[in-house]
């Protein structure tokens, strides 16, 4: 344990929390705290010796001095772990949806909180009076702008429309004096009549209100469409910043570049040595280039086959090549499991580039020639001229827990946001299913919603054939239906699919994840999934009721005990007045 001098303490004091102990907290160091790490990690002294000696002048910071240590750990040691030690938080405001998947996607690093749909009414406009959606520069400058606009006016203004109805609708089913919330937290619920406090009687009202706002705006998504403007708060690593940064660098749309640009002016002036080698990278636009023409070209008039059911475990290698028999020998079994293999790795590459279910597109690697397959993995592997020129997701292929999943676009954002696994999924269309909620229907609104949904599909079509199917996102709707592949290991299906269907989960996903339960228990070892006993399928049509009647009991505990923090502090102060006088 080294010594300090009193005055030494006393600088330490400003940037950790305990400098007389061994264990210690640091704070107030934002930019600098990686570097120090990094430079403590090879000195022989303890942090706090290194941070003093090599960070510190007159007892301030010395930020020349830190600038030249972060630059000769980065640029001598080339240590991209540093980058990992220094994180800030940004805000990533008023981008799209289809934006926020972007960055979200680069999942290690990185954790997100996204703006929900679920309880923000998106029925808002701008300080220009214009409703809340991008205005893509690759449309807005094309023929389809006006179309375009007219759309998006009319989605927003029919969502709007909808949600005093739509609450009115679930008001009758859920009228307030029958509703039942446990509003006192003691394990049963009660009616507005149980209720005589006018503190209780608040709560109640108000767990009510909000139980039929997230009911209406779970119901109504399916008309947002993927343009919607919306806000993430990121905290990530400088690592995980750099990486994305090159990859909205590197990407086709407009609105991912402008994005980078912005970020990184502003990451520049919290930790600019961490993001300096981020740029667009040409490795990765090469790649994508080529794999699009490649899947094009194998696919073209092939029509993407319809899925028997929109949730499958997809089968591992082993059972494929069981499927031949045991007469042939061990080595000849092995050649076998390395070609099934190699096919659906190759069909993983191709998915993102297509529209077709995984099985139709191994089904067409499987009947490629060897050659062809090898022309598929040169064009995806590409020819890297540094380490830092890494091939896409499809490489961390090989989990024994595999799906392929459809859902609606909405209920993909909520279990996109996982990181403890792999995904790679389509671009959004109109072309796999749209699913009305019986709700809207029972409301008298489904003849509504499927014109606008028609509406949509036809300029989806009418952009993606004039400027591309990645910018003709903008146009469809979160009811539309999005294709992905999610693989991964027991521990993380555990902790998605407990998490994923708990009561205040949306019904939608909870659907999904309850499928892919199913699936392991079907067609994996039964203890397999019998150990993920708090998959809840029960049926909650009221998700939030509980949830929202939890945080007003959590409420009423938090304003007792600041009531009572403000009474100390009165009776203090009128103690000391007393004695002053």
């Amino acid at each position: 344990m080294p010594s300090f001098t009193p005055k030494e303490l006393e600088i330490l004091e400003k940037y950790v929390t305990n400098p007389r102990g061994t264990i210690f907290a640091v704070h107030g160091l934002s930019g600098i705290i990686g570097p120090a790490y990094a430079r403590y990690s090879r000195a022989r002294g303890s942090f706090l010796e290194t941070f003093l000696k090599e960070f510190l002048k007159e007892g301030k910071l010395d930020a020349l001095k830190a600038r030249e240590v972060i630059e000769r750990i980065l640029v001598a040691y080339g240590d991209d772990s540093v980058g990992e030690l220094e994180g800030g938080h940004v805000s990533f405001e008023e981008i799209s949806v289809l934006a926020t998947k972007e960055i979200q996607d680069r999942r290690i690093g990185g954790s997100p909180i996204e703006q929900s749909t679920r309880y923000v009414v998106y029925d808002q406009k701008d300080s220009e009076g214009r409703f809340r959606y991008a205005r893509p520069a690759e449309i807005m400058r094309s023929k389809h702008a006006k179309a375009y606009e007219k759309l998006m006016d009319d989605l927003f203004s029919a969502y709007a429309a909808l949600v005093e109805p739509m609450q009115e609708f679930f008001r009758a089913r859920k009228p307030l004096d029958s509703a039942e919330y446990d509003i006192r937290g003691i394990g049963k619920k009660q009616k507005l009549s149980d209720l005589s406090g006018d503190k209780e009687i608040k709560a109640f009202k108000l767990t009510h209100k909000f139980d039929l706002r997230t009911k209406t705006c779970d119901t109504i998504r399916v008309l947002l469409p993927a343009s919607v403007r919306t806000n993430v708060g990121m905290f990530g690593n400088g690592r995980f910043y750099q990486n994305l940064l090159t990859h909205l660098y590197s990407h086709e749309l407009e609105e991912m570049r402008d994005i980078a640009k912005k970020a990184h002016a502003e990451l520049n002036q919290i930790m600019p040595v961490f993001v300096k080698r981020a740029k667009p990278n040409e490795y990765v636009l090469q790649t994508k280039k080529r794999m699009k023409r490649i899947a094009g070209k194998l696919f073209a008039g092939v029509m993407p086959r319809r899925n028997s059911q929109s949730v499958l475990l997809l089968p591992r290698e082993i059972e494929e090549v069981g499927r031949i028999g045991s007469s042939e020998g061990s080595k000849e079994l092995m050649t076998r499991y390395e070609e099934v293999f190699e096919v659906n790795m190759i069909a993983q590459m191709l998915f993102p580039y297509l529209s077709h279910p995984i099985s139709q597109i191994r089904d067409a690697v499987r009947a490629l020639s060897p050659s062809k397959r090898e022309e598929i993995l040169l064009a995806y592997y590409g020819d890297r001229a540094t380490r830092r020129d890494r091939p896409g997701r499809a490489l961390e292929y090989g989990y024994d827990l595999t799906f392929e999943l459809e859902a609606d676009f909405g209920s993909y954002r909520d279990l996109e946001r996982h990181r403890m696994l792999t995904q790679e999924r389509q671009l959004l269309s109109p072309h796999i299913a749209f699913v009305v909620p019986e709700e809207l229907k029972e409301a008298g609104f489904e003849e509504n919603v499927c014109v606008l949904k028609e509406r949509s599909a036809a300029l989806y079509d009418e952009i993606a054939a004039d400027l591309g199917r990645e910018v003709a996102q903008y146009a469809a709707l979160f009811g539309f239906h999005i294709r992905w592949i999610m693989g991964m290991n027991d521990r993380e299906a555990m902790h998605l699919l407990e998490l994923r269907t708990v009561p205040q989960g949306h019904p939608s996903y909870r659907d999904v994840c309850q499928k892919m339960h199913k699936e392991i228990l079907k067609k994996r070892a039964k203890w397999r999934g019998e150990a993920m006993k708090f998959v809840d399928y029960n049926d909650y049509y009221w998700s939030r009721a509980d949830s929202e009647a939890r945080q007003r009991v959590k409420e009423k505990v938090l304003e007792e005990k600041y009531e009572e923090v403000g009474r100390v502090i009165y009776s203090t102060k009128e103690r000391k007045t007393q004695t002053e006088r």
